[in-house]
């Protein structure tokens, strides 16, 4: 089967990381891939040398359009799969005027559209062929909120990918071995992630127990703000922020316990992969945190904008060692058996069967 995958850009980013997994996984089953993208990045090392790149020579929806026209008039699709609102506003017209089947994929809940992108949501996807979301709050959401038939709509999660064995010189954690209690984040550097509040964190973690180091793994344009607001809050000593990093499972297995501190969230692809490197995980209990996060289980999940119940639970974890452990043990069961991307691949042939 040939697969057109087209996303904005392949840069740091949990959608753009499922894609190249999507990618690698379907061109290892026997199909014919290519992304499609306005810009490529760092992730593009990770894809197979099966998977064909088509750069789309525009960021203007309007440009790209006719772009993506002119080849796929010469390029011929069993299914075009168009990840985020970008991509599917470039896609729809052109993959129906010549014939194809088009498939959307909502990674985000969306929640930052303003009424005139609901609207311009709501018309291209009645000409879409299939809808997929990441979860269940996802498919609530798009189906409320913008007005999606259910039977349009379908839940494949997004999944957390294997340890690859790759990495790169920042690859390997070299304070994992010296005791101290290590809290851990990847990601966007974005205001939606609230990455302030681990300032928070250290500054009532210290007033109590100086033995621990936060490690933020990403990259973006505010980190330079928090850097800035790091050394003016003298907490430098307890902050780690390494950069982007292209295979993060050597810092995963570092960390004694996950934060995700984001006001908003689909469903989290950092979640999924430090779950399944058996670290505990705590978030604020929004979007699809709780469809990952059983709490008490496999880590917690606290109400929204509740600072000082996540330092407790950070504490609670910090003080209580096989708790913890148990906690990334069942945190990696759970993971490996609902979220595999074994599952999702499935999932996805499927679907693109039933369209072909």
């Amino acid at each position: 089967m040939r697969v057109l995958i087209i996303i904005n850009t392949l840069r740091y980013g949990g959608a753009e990381k499922q894609v190249i997994a999507d990618a690698n996984a379907l061109a290892a089953a026997g199909h014919h891939v290519t992304i499609g993208c306005h810009e490529s990045g760092e992730l593009a090392r990770r894809l197979s040398q099966k998977i064909r790149l088509h750069k789309i020579g525009s960021s203007n929806v309007g440009v790209a359009s006719v772009l993506l026209f002119l080849h796929l008039l010469s390029n011929r699709y069993d299914v075009i799969h168009s990840h985020m609102f970008w991509a599917e506003r470039v896609s729809i017209f052109p993959g129906k005027i010549t014939g194809h089947k088009v498939v959307f994929n909502e990674h985000g809940l969306g929640l930052w559209r303003k009424w005139y992108h609901v609207i311009v949501m709501r018309l291209i996807s009645f000409f879409a062929d299939k809808v997929v979301t990441s979860c269940e709050e996802n498919y609530r959401i798009r189906m409320e909120r913008e007005g999606i038939r259910p039977d349009k709509m379908v839940v494949i999660y997004n999944s957390f990918e294997e340890n690859s064995g790759r990495s790169n010189s920042t690859g390997s954690y070299q304070d994992s071995r010296d005791g101290k209690f290590t809290i851990g984040y990847a990601g966007r550097f974005d205001a939606v992630k609230r990455l302030d509040i681990f300032l928070e964190i250290a500054e009532r973690l210290k007033e109590r127990d100086r033995n621990f180091r936060i490690v933020l793994l990403g990259d973006g344009d505010l980190k330079r703000g928090l850097e800035k607001q790091i050394s003016a809050r003298r907490l430098k000593e307890y902050f780690r922020m390494p950069g982007f990093v292209l295979d993060p499972s050597h810092y995963y297995e570092a960390f004694d316990v996950f934060v995700l501190p984001s006001r908003v969230e689909g469903f989290s692809l950092a979640l999924l992969e430090a779950g399944a490197s058996r670290v505990p995980l705590i978030a604020f209990d929004v979007g699809g945190n709780s469809e990952i996060i059983s709490d008490g289980v496999n880590g917690f999940t606290v109400p929204d904008n509740d600072t000082a119940a996540l330092v407790e639970r950070i504490e609670y974890l910090l003080k209580h060692e096989e708790i913890r452990r148990e906690m990334g043990m069942t945190a990696h069961r759970m993971i490996s058996s609902r979220f595999s991307l074994a599952r999702r691949i499935h999932g996805l042939q499927e679907l693109y069967r039933s369209l072909a």
